[in-house]
């Protein structure tokens, strides 16, 4: 009898646990996703009046407004930190927490152990592609496009430079700090993995397309695990500004020389990547064995919920329905201007 009271008492401790898990990562949805959707907002409502003051002017009329443009999405764009940078400034939660830059050293890992996980990254970013290709063929299959939105790009040297720097500097520098730095950290309290996943749904959310939601996703959880076993916002950068250059680069080549000159750059650097990450992975397990790669597992924390069950945050609280909805309405418009 005393045995099977203490087992009920158990029990109902840990449904009881499984509740309030539940509801404080709800109450932690709602934060970080109103975070992410008044940061866009921020970022829009900048971009609408910087392109009313040169409309205003008469600038984007001429010969130079493409130019303008990018200029223009480049200052916007900034904004979309200010709100993550300014929350951990305020105090509320450790500033290392929301924006963490640790040392290898001081989190366990070696060079090697860096230099391995940054090298099966890069290959796993570029794996992921490859679903995303598959749902653009789904989409032409329905009729439509496919096609992901892009900034214009001309023969213009200014222009190119330009679109090199809005898509290889600061997507990489402000999306990390606002996704892997405080949203994550805003998350972080409820599991590890819960705060990766749900980071990479609202990443893949904000981008407001099919195409980019898929591919934005999946490196939202290759840049998560990063940021979470490094304790470190840079590796996170370092690959995600390689992915934007590269494939920016590549555009910029197809505009001047053409698709089979492209074709061969692409091939190029995917399978560089790729041999170095094999090549990497079978030196470790050569050198060091298999169990080396234990050290590299985000360290495991038992919670009473299950992940399922805190990620329904996402469709049961303010502020991850609204950025569901901004993601569902911007795929929409996407898809029926394609």
């Amino acid at each position: 009898m005393i045995v099977s009271n203490l087992t009920t008492q158990n029990s109902l401790q840990l449904q009881q646990c499984a509740r309030e898990e539940r509801k404080g990562a709800r109450r932690s949805v709602n934060f970080a996703g109103g975070l992410v959707f008044a940061s866009i907002a921020l970022m829009y409502g900048i971009q609408i009046v910087l392109n009313l003051v040169l409309q205003l002017n008469g600038a984007l009329g001429g010969s130079n407004s493409i130019l303008l443009e990018y200029l223009s999405s480049c200052i916007s764009y900034l904004f979309l930190a200010l709100i993550p940078i300014a929350y951990a400034l305020a105090g509320r939660e450790p500033a290392d927490q929301l924006l963490p830059f640790q040392k290898p050293q001081t989190v366990g890992l070696t060079n090697g152990d860096l230099l391995l996980l940054g090298a099966v990254g890069m290959a796993l970013t570029l794996a992921s592609n490859y679903p995303t290709e598959l749902v653009r063929m789904l989409q032409q299959a329905f009729g439509f496009s496919g096609n992901i939105p892009d900034m214009p790009l001309n023969h213009s040297i200014g222009t190119q430079v330009f679109y090199l720097i809005y898509g290889t500097v600061i997507p990489p520098l402000v999306e990390e700090i606002l996704f892997r730095g405080v949203v994550i950290g805003c998350l972080q309290r409820w599991g590890d993995w819960f705060a990766i996943v749900t980071s990479a749904l609202l990443f893949g959310l904000y981008h407001g397309n099919v195409g980019q939601f898929v591919f934005a996703t999946l490196v939202g959880l290759i840049f998560g695990y990063l940021r979470i076993r490094t304790q470190s916002l840079l590796p996170g950068m370092v690959l995600h500004m390689l992915n934007n250059g590269f494939a920016t680069l590549g555009t910029v080549i197809t505009q001047n020389f053409g698709s089979h000159v492209s074709n061969i750059y692409f091939l190029t650097y995917f399978t560089v990547f790729y041999g170095a990450a094999a090549l990497l992975i079978v030196f470790r397990l050569f050198t060091k064995g298999t169990k080396s790669f234990a050290n590299l597992k985000i360290p495991y924390r038992r919670m009473a919920s299950t992940l399922a069950a805190r990620v329904r945050g996402l469709v049961t609280s303010f502020g991850g329905i609204a950025m569901l909805a901004y993601g569902a309405i911007l795929s929409v418009i996407v898809l029926v201007r394609s």
